[in-house]
């Protein structure tokens, strides 16, 4: 694949670029892919989607490889961060907030199209892990390495691999077709903290 293209040419003098239309189609690109994956994914399909036409999306990308990767640039996890929780409640809160982003970008769906295409198109998943990913391990490791610092957890744990092991609550529920609930959420959160709580 190409590497990430510049957005677009600059937009004639004088003329402002319409931010609801690149908005439309970013979105549309991402259904599209989350839908059918790059391969199924097409211009004229996004503009279907976006109503926006053909001609404005390629003065914007230069091709749908282009569109991919500044659709995937567009994810990020913006919240707010928490105050007061417990280390279960600060945990399992960020677990179901990993949820809610990839139920609200049609995420689960995407993450399989792009694994799909991993080898195919390496940066595509690559701006997955650093937009996604990268954001909520960060913030469970500090979680972690706090509670350890505190004595709440073993001072020797495995920071990253207690991270990986919570995160990956959410492709195992959705594979084995369980429910992501809260209630789920805390008793798995507060199973693997029972074994690395200190001794």
């Amino acid at each position: 694949m190409n590497g990430p293209s510049s957005s677009a040419s600059a937009p004639p003098a004088g003329r402002p670029r319409d931010q609801g239309i690149d908005s439309r189609v970013i979105e549309a690109a991402l259904a599209e892919m989350a839908a059918r994956g790059f391969a199924g994914m097409s211009i004229d399909r996004v503009a279907e989607r976006s109503g926006v036409g053909k001609p404005a999306i390629y003065r914007r990308y230069a091709d749908k490889a282009a569109l991919a990767v500044a659709a995937l640039a567009s994810l990020t996890v913006t919240e707010e961060p928490p105050s007061g929780d417990d280390l279960a409640s600060g945990l399992s809160r960020q677990l179901l907030l990993a949820h809610g982003n990839l139920e609200n970008n049609g995420g689960v769906a995407l993450l399989g199209a792009l694994l799909a295409e991993g080898e195919r198109r390496p940066r595509m998943i690559e701006l997955y892990r650093e937009r996604l990913l990268a954001p909520r391990m960060d913030k469970i490791r500090a979680i972690l390495a706090d509670a350890a610092s505190r004595g709440e957890v073993r001072a020797d744990i495995d920071v990253e691999a207690a991270a990986l092991l919570l995160l990956g609550l959410l492709p195992a529920s959705y594979v084995a077709g369980r429910q992501v609930s809260e209630a789920g959420v805390h008793a798995s959160v507060r199973l693997l903290l029972a074994g690395l709580a200190s001794r």
